[in-house]
């Protein structure tokens, strides 16, 4: 059966219904122009027939200790966890990302299969939806771009439809049915002795950190000190969705003069942009924001051999160019810490340091730790144009995580000539609902009674704010287009 890294048990045992652990790709697929029929339809009767393939075949199981674990379910079904939506036409990209906020936030079924996938359409002209969210337990970022890139086709011409449950290629490692004592034993002790070796590590890891605090450098930041209040706070309902794109040419054209990575760009628009919005609404911090990068430990074929490093962005006044040089300079302090470390020792202090801030909110103590402000990721991407049954893939949006304490997320990809960034916020953190109650309360409009609200969209879908999970399971599968 697959195994499970630390990192991968942390997010189940840690997952709330506030703070789901849902990744997943946003496609616009536009239609070839000489297409007739409904290209959604034929779509998803052509993908049910594709196979399901590792990891999402994987299905949650446990331990005699009640430890959750993964099987393998030999008889995986699709058409149970592909569903469709039309929206009423013509929806604009707002209204899209809208209802895929409101998916987004509701926790997948644990007894089944770990993912589902939204087939949309009623998109300005006759575009095409395909919304998936997945257990991020079960696959790592860089590995679900992978997956997501396999998904399409490179050319128009390849009028091949796969499926984004088709996995990866190389099918998952199985640890034998039985073994004998000597095997386990063995085992027991070459597992125990890395263990001991990672606890080590750590232990070095953290010591070299707490010097930070008496002056003395060090490659990383020190978690839960001098990190700004801003972007922080409990897990609640809600999230809001959104994106841009920036030119990928230009990026590159920026960090080439620059003399940085396409990353380090990425990170000073970013961290310009946050900047900028805290002075606007009259909260820019004295101290520069510290931002969560994961990173790719190995080339993993499913779950997630990453660590969470914490990375100081640049201070408050700082010009954009000026944000870029202090971030280059950092980025190359933890380029230098990466290659000190094993990989088992940055992910035990991944799971040590994000995991105490999640159990904390967990057991529902509003001022927990807090090691961050955001997280920032930018994942390999899609770095040719793509194309699904004859129609070009105009964006493929990342939606991920919005992590213990924090309140935001930004994720990046690069697909073909775009650099697409997706913004996925707790929505009480940006919307101004302080704002709206000042301004009803001038006109005198009465106010509804909670935040949360219960309304009929337009499809005459109830969408109840306390209850999201109704609004997911209202989609019908179109399991019969298989056959």
């Amino acid at each position: 059966m697959p195994a499970l890294s630390v990192i991968d048990l942390a997010m189940f045992l840690l997952e709330t219904g506030e703070r789901p652990y849902n990744i997943g790709p946003l496609a616009i697929i536009a239609p070839p122009a000489n297409f007739r029929g409904n290209f959604a339809d034929k779509l998803l009767e052509r993908m049910l027939k594709r196979p399901v393939g590792a990891p999402f075949n994987y299905r949650l199981g446990s331990s005699a200790l009640g430890i959750p674990t993964l099987e393998i379910d030999e008889q995986a079904d699709a058409r149970q966890h592909v569903k469709r939506l039309t929206l009423d036409a013509p929806a604009s990209m707002d209204q899209l990302c809208a209802t895929v906020s409101r998916l987004h936030e509701v926790r997948i079924d644990r007894s089944g299969l770990l993912w589902e996938l939204y087939v949309i359409d009623g998109l300005e002209d006759n575009r095409v939806a395909l919304y998936g969210k997945v257990h991020h337990a079960i696959i790592d970022g860089r590995t679900f771009v992978q997956v997501v890139s396999n998904w399409f086709a490179p050319t128009a011409s390849d009028k091949t439809v796969r499926a984004l449950w088709e996995g990866v290629p190389k099918a998952p490692r199985r640890t034998p049915a039985k073994r004998s004592l000597v095997e386990f034993v063995g085992g027991t002790i070459r597992q125990t002795a890395a263990t001991t070796a990672s606890a080590f590590g750590l232990y070095k890891l953290l010591a070299r950190q707490a010097l930070t605090t008496v002056g003395v450098d060090s490659a990383l930041t020190v978690p839960v000190l001098g990190v700004p209040k801003v972007f922080q706070g409990e897990a609640v309902a809600g999230r809001e969705f959104g994106f841009c794109t920036l030119p990928i040419a230009e990026v590159k054209a920026v960090a080439k003069v620059q003399s940085a990575s396409v990353n380090d760009v990425f990170l000073a628009i970013v961290d310009a942009a946050m900047a900028r919005l805290l002075s606007d609404s009259n909260d820019l911090p004295a101290e520069p924001l510290v931002a969560d990068m994961p990173l790719a430990l190995n080339d993993a074929k499913g779950g997630n051999q990453i660590a969470v490093l914490q990375f100081p962005l640049g201070a408050p006044q700082m010009s954009v160019l000026e944000r870029l040089a202090a971030i280059r300079t950092q980025a190359g302090r933890v380029k230098d810490m990466l290659k000190q470390e094993s990989a088992s020792t940055l992910m035990l202090y991944t799971t040590l340091v994000h995991g105490v801030p999640a159990l904390l909110e967990k057991m529902g103590l509003r001022e927990s730790v807090r090691v961050s402000n955001v997280l920032i990721s930018n994942p390999f991407g899609l770095l040719e144009e793509r194309f699904l049954m004859g129609g070009r893939v105009e964006l493929a949006l990342p939606m991920a995580v919005v992590a213990a304490g924090q309140m935001l997320n930004v994720t990046a990809v690069t697909a073909a000539d775009k650099f697409q960034i997706g913004f996925l916020a707790v929505a009480k953190a940006v919307n101004q609902t302080e704002l709206y109650r000042q301004a009803a309360a001038q006109v005198k409009v009465s106010l509804p009674k909670s935040d949360l609200r219960s309304s009929k969209l337009i499809d005459g879908v109830v969408w109840d704010g306390k209850d999201p999970a109704r609004y997911a399971d209202s989609f019908k599968v179109r399991a019969a287009s298989a056959a």
